[in-house]
């Protein structure tokens, strides 16, 4: 890429980083579109159907509850996190203010993921670059521990049919945990992860570097649970409470599902976190999670209408407490701006 259109590039991304609502709207339209068009796929009169019926409008608290659990999880998460090797102390309020920006994606980072305020609570905190660095891609590193063992015992219960039952086709791609798991802990072993985190020259070894860094520290935390406990129980309750939002908004639709296949068909739709999604992932996230139940044997329309109440809570209200936040992060902002030029 030529200097001028870098530089060009840039100019574009500052601009819209300083217009969250044309972010919001940009976003919504997207939404709109995808929901339209899978709407039109499953039939607009089965649909209608669907919408119209009666419902007991109290499944709506349980989404909210499990959405505020969630919030909570990842609070604890994010404490539990930075406290591994004597890292600083994350302060509630902090960590608090994070978690409530980086969920409300478009108040805080616009166009990159939430995980860029993550970094900031870091930095704040007391770690360096490279560490901070290093504990927000352990952040996401921990996520998909939680997830992908969750989705290993969920494929587990459907094979032997002790929670409901999946063909063979559905549950053994599961197993592809194993391996992985067995590579991240051969890499990030004694033996080798100050070999393989030394930092080197270029973007990829780099990232490489950092990436065992950050595994390292998730093996950390996991091998101490007495002393981080709280992160490993802070990512349970934040998915616990998110997948109870997403139950909740099936049963909004009369869809009963088991427990296991929704985790399964959650993990499916969430192979790539809002978090780490510019923009939250709108429409992308609508699109595989829908598939993503309707593989689970949840009827498309259903599965379609659950997802998009489940991500009115999941997504769109936490925009309005982070638009709140608004100045207190773009003070963040410009600070960590500054402070990344003379650290």
């Amino acid at each position: 890429m030529s200097p001028p259109l870098r530089d060009a590039l840039r100019t574009a991304h500052a601009r819209l980083e300083d217009r969250p609502l044309v972010v919001v709207l940009v976003a919504a339209a997207i939404t709109s579109s995808v929901v339209l068009t899978l709407a039109w796929q499953a039939g607009w009169q089965h649909m209608w159907g669907l919408a119209s019926a009666r419902h007991s409008w109290a499944w709506l608290g349980a989404c909210l509850a499990g959405e505020l659990a969630a919030y909570g999880g990842y609070v604890l998460t994010l404490r539990g996190l930075a406290r591994v090797d004597d890292g600083p102390e994350l302060g509630i309020a902090t960590s608090l203010r994070a978690v409530v920006a980086g969920f409300g994606v478009f108040a805080a980072t616009r166009s990159s993921g939430g995980f860029a305020v993550d970094y900031w609570a870091f930095r704040q905190a007391g770690a360096g670059k490279r560490k901070a660095i290093q504990r927000v891609l352990g952040l996401g590193f921990l996520e998909y521990v939680v997830l992908s063992v969750s989705a290993l015992a969920a494929s587990v219960l459907l094979f032997f049919g002790w929670d409901g039952h999946e063909r063979p086709a559905i549950t053994l791609p599961a197993l592809i945990v194993i391996p992985v798991l067995v590579v991240a802990l051969w890499m990030t072993s004694p033996k080798r992860a100050e070999r393989l985190s030394r930092r080197r020259e270029g973007r990829i070894r780099r990232l490489f570097a950092d990436s065992v860094g950050g595994a390292v520290t998730v093996r950390a935390l996991l091998r101490k649970p007495r002393r981080h406990g709280t992160g490993i129980l802070g990512t349970a309750i934040y998915y616990g409470g998110d997948i109870l939002c997403l139950w909740a908004a099936l049963r909004l639709v009369d869809v009963q599902v088991p427990v296991a296949a929704l985790v399964l068909g959650y993990t499916a739709g969430y192979l790539l976190t809002r978090r780490a999604l510019p923009a939250g992932g709108a429409g992308f996230v609508e699109v595989a999670l829908t598939l993503g139940l309707a593989g689970m044997g949840i009827g498309f329309a259903p599965a379609l209408l659950g997802v998009v109440v489940y991500r009115v809570f999941n997504f769109w209200l936490p925009i309005v407490p982070a638009l709140a936040l608004m100045p207190a992060v773009r003070d963040l902002r410009e600070r960590f701006q500054h402070a990344e030029q003379v650290v």
